[in-house]
C-alpha cells in the first residue's frame, strides 16, 4: 500500500492518497521474543501468536497527515484475531502492519533473516484436506485496490510449535501462486506491476500477470475478507510439490517495488491484519495429545507413561504437542483421552464411538497394570 494512506479512511474516500515520501525501516533483531494469546472463549478459531522476525521493506505505510511520519510498522498487529488492536509509535491504534515494497538491500537482514514477517503457530497447524489458511491483509471491498504479497510457510523440525528463533534453521517453501509461470520468485528480483487509473472513476488496472485479482491465487492482501490457501500448494526451490504434514511457521514477502499513478506517489506495500487457522477445527479438540489427528491409543499412551508427571517441574513430555497439562498428569488428561476417543481431525468429522464407562474403567485397570509390570 502507499505510503501516508489512513486504513480506516480509505474506503470513505473512495481513493488513495500518498505522503510521497521514501523510507526504508529496519526492525532487526529487536522484534523477536514475541506471543500472543489466542482468542479466548467459546469460539474453536485459533489464528498465529508468535512473532518470529520482522524486517520492513521500503516505502512503509504511514498514518495520513503524521508529521513526523508515524508507520504501520507494529509487527505486533498481525498477531490475534480480528480486532485486536496495537498502537503505533505516536499512540495510533492499528490492527494491520505494513511490510513495505521488495528491496535489494537486506538492511540487517541475511539469508536466514530475509527481509518480511515471520509468524509462527504454537500448536503446529495440520495440513488438512482443502483450504487451510486464512491470511487477512487490508484490501477494501468497496472498489479494486490489492498489493499482492508471496506466502512461504516452513515446518518445526522437531515436531513441535513455533518459537521465536526455531525458525532460523527450517526450510521455507513457496505457496505456489497462481501465475508462478510468469512472475519472479521471491528474493531474486521484484516483480514489476504497473497500475493505470481512469481518471473520470480513478478505477485501477493492474499489469498481466497481476490484472485479475479473482483469479490471483496464494498471494496475501488480494481478497478482501482474506486469501484462503491449500498448504498442497507448497514447491519448493525448484518448483517441485513438496508434502507437508503440518506447518509452525509462514513468512511473508514483497512481491513488488512498484508505485501507483498518484499524485504525490504510492506504493504497493502488503500488510497483514491476522491468519486464521482453517483445517484444524477438530485437530485441537481435547485428547489428541499428540497431534496424529485421531484419539488414539498413541494419546493413551502419553497419559500413562507419564501418570504422575508434574509438568510444572518436570516440563512437558516429550511428544505432547497439543492440550497440554498443566501440573500434574493425571485423571483429567485420562479423562480427555477416553471421552473423546476416535474423534478424527477431518473437518466436522464425528467422534468414534465412545465406550461405556464400565469399559472404561475395566480398559484402564488392565492398561495401568501392564504398564506398571514393565516398570
Amino acid at each position: 500500500m502507499q505510503q501516508g494512506i489512513d486504513h480506516r479512511a480509505s474506503a470513505a474516500l473512495g481513493k488513495r492518497v500518498g505522503a510521497g515520501f521514501f523510507q526504508s525501516v529496519v526492525w532487526g533483531l529487536g522484534v523477536v521474543g514475541m506471543t500472543a494469546s489466542a482468542s479466548a472463549g467459546d469460539s474453536p478459531a485459533r489464528y498465529a501468536d508468535v512473532l518470529a522476525y520482522f524486517e520492513p521493506g521500503l516505502n512503509v505505510d504511514a498514518v495520513f497527515g503524521s508529521d513526523p511520519a508515524e508507520l504501520y510498522d507494529n509487527p505486533l498487529a498481525a498477531l490475534g484475531g480480528p480486532g485486536e488492536e496495537v498502537t503505533l509509535s505516536q499512540g495510533t491504534p492499528t490492527e494491520t502492519v505494513s511490510l513495505g515494497t521488495w528491496t535489494d538491500d537486506p538492511g540487517t537482514g541475511t539469508n536466514d533473516r530475509p527481509v518480511g514477517l515471520t509468524l509462527g503457530f504454537s500448536t503446529p497447524v495440520r495440513n488438512g484436506p482443502g483450504e487451510d489458511l486464512n491470511v487477512v491483509g487490508n484490501a477494501p471491498a468497496a472498489f479494486t485496490f490489492y498489493e499482492p504479497g508471496f506466502i512461504e510457510v516452513a515446518r518445526e523440525s522437531d515436531g513441535g510449535g513455533a518459537t521465536t528463533d526455531g525458525w532460523m534453521d527450517e526450510t521455507f517453501y513457496l505457496l505456489k501462486p497462481s501465475n508462478y509461470d510468469a512472475i519472479t520468485a521471491p528474493g531474486s528480483a521484484p516483480n514489476a506491476i504497473t497500475v493505470t487509473t481512469d481518471p473520470v472513476t480513478f478505477e485501477l488496472t493492474y499489469s498481466e500477470p497481476f490484472e485479475d485479482d479473482t483469479t490471483l491465487v496464494n498471494y496475501f492482501d488480494v481478497t478482501p475478507g482474506g486469501d484462503r490457501v491449500d498448504l498442497d500448494s507448497a514447491i519448493d526451490a525448484e518448483g517441485q510439490s513438496v508434502e507437508l504434514p503440518d506447518i509452525s511457521y509462514i513468512r511473508f514477502r514483497a512481491v513488488s517495488d512498484s508505485a501507483f499513478p498518484f499524485d504525490p506517489v504510492s506504493y504497493l506495500s502488503p500488510e497483514v491484519d491476522y491468519v486464521e487457522v482453517l483445517s484444524d477445527t477438530a485437530v485441537l479438540g481435547e485428547g489428541d495429545y499428540n497431534l496424529s489427528g485421531v484419539v488414539e491409543q498413541g494419546d493413551l499412551d502419553l497419559v500413562l507413561l507419564n501418570w504422575g508427571r508434574d509438568t510444572d517441574v518436570d516440563g512437558i513430555p516429550e511428544g505432547w504437542i497439543n492440550d497440554d497439562p498443566v501440573g500434574l498428569i493425571d485423571q483429567a488428561e485420562l479423562d480427555r483421552v477416553l471421552l473423546n476417543w476416535g474423534g478424527s481431525v477431518a473437518a466436522n468429522a464425528p467422534l468414534g464411538a465412545v465406550p461405556e464407562p464400565a469399559a472404561l474403567v475395566s480398559a484402564f485397570v488392565l492398561i495401568a497394570g501392564g504398564y506398571r509390570r514393565r516398570r
